[in-house]
């Protein structure tokens, strides 16, 4: 192949030649630049948070119907269940003599709070942080008590001895409890319970009777990923526009640095080139290019929210026949792992995954077609 000098001194040939004679016989017109490598920056990325990563496919419709997110963004399972509500004017009617205070039965409560983590098969997400509280609502003028024993799962029975509530409380806490790293609540019990209300209760109830004294739970659990989701999660890059096909390139490094501060780990499986195509009619589409060999990179750590892990990424293509076609677009599928190691491995839908100074580097040159 020529070099550079060939080229520069053409019109100085040119001036002296015969003009029937064509100086191109004889000369390869094609030369390659950057015989070591150039690196093109792309793009950066990002911030992905989970909602957007899950929103695109089948499995964030499904955690859309079981799971909400709270006010500080984490994906919760939240139940509220009323244990037992008693008009005022009822238990008044039930009085053996309504101007002394009465004691009212309860009757025995079972329930399931925990039953609404568990969700459909194969979701895999687990309760990270759970809370359970048992409240009471007097609307009375007067306080009164409850007595009663609360047993939840495994541990020990909580004793309710004559518990005051306050007059006019809304949601007065009987019981919480915050459970860190333990199984699902899933069985619950109260027995034994009874109200012990105040004398003349028709006539401390500001709404004439008509108001009503309740019991009732909250439960609520963070969540965090217990074993591998079923299926990957695709990352579009479009509008790459790597003009390659032109210059003859086989093979191509595209290199990344992956901030991530989702709590889970990332697996890079398989990664579809986009190329552009114009079907019989004329129209312009973009496809996934078969002339790709794909060699994935590293996984992608886990992190925390407000600390994210750096990880890079590499990810190499070449062409399986002849050279690369120009690149349109890339798409990541990437599975989502369980996380490892320590720390707050709650799913917050505000952490981010960001892929900073994304780049392509050609090794070998570019060859360009000369004049």
């Amino acid at each position: 192949m020529k070099r550079f000098y060939i080229l520069i001194s053409l019109p100085l040939l040119w001036s002296c030649a015969n003009l029937d004679y064509d100086i191109s016989n004889g000369i390869d017109n094609e030369f390659t630049l950057f015989s070591e490598e150039i690196s093109v920056p792309i793009a950066d990325i990002g911030p992905l948070s989970p909602k957007q990563l899950l929103g695109d496919t089948d499995l964030g419709s499904a955690l859309g119907g079981l799971f909400k997110e709270d006010g500080e963004g984490y994906l919760v399972a939240e139940k509220e269940e009323t244990i037992c509500s008693n008009p005022v004017y009822l238990l008044y009617l039930g009085s053996l003599d309504p101007t002394k205070p009465m004691d009212a039965n309860i009757d025995d409560f079972n329930g399931n709070p925990g039953a609404s983590t568990e969700g459909p098969a194969g979701i895999g997400l687990i309760p990270a942080i759970q809370d359970f509280s048992l409240f009471a609502t007097n609307p009375l003028t007067e306080g009164m008590s409850v007595s009663g024993k609360l047993t939840l799962s495994t541990l020990p029975t909580e004793v309710f001895d004559k518990v005051p509530v306050d007059a006019g409380a809304k949601d007065f806490e009987l019981f919480h409890k915050t459970f860190d790293g333990q199984n699902i609540i899933d069985a619950f019990s109260l027995v034994n319970m009874v109200l012990h209300l105040p004398a003349s209760l028709l006539e401390k109830d500001p709404l004439s009777g008509f108001s009503s004294i309740e019991l009732g739970y909250r439960y609520k659990a963070q969540l965090a990923l217990g074993s591998d989701f079923p299926n990957t999660i695709p990352i579009p890059i479009n509008d790459v526009d790597l003009p390659i096909g032109q210059y003859r390139v086989k093979d191509v490094l595209l290199s990344t640095e992956v901030s991530n501060e989702i709590p889970v780990t990332l697996v890079l499986e398989s990664v579809d080139v986009m190329v552009k195509e114009t079907d019989d009619e004329g129209n312009e589409k973009t496809v996934v290019s078969n002339n790709v060999i794909i060699t994935p990179g590293l996984t992608v750590a886990s992190g925390c929210s407000g600390a994210p892990v750096v990880s890079p990424l590499a990810i190499r293509i070449k062409a399986k026949e002849g050279t690369l076609p120009d690149i349109a677009g890339l798409q990541l599928n990437l599975f989502v792992k369980t996380p490892t190691g320590e720390g707050d491995k709650r799913l917050n839908m505000n952490q981010s995954i960001r892929f900073n100074n994304l780049r392509a580097t050609v090794s070998g040159g570019i060859t360009f077609q000369g004049l």
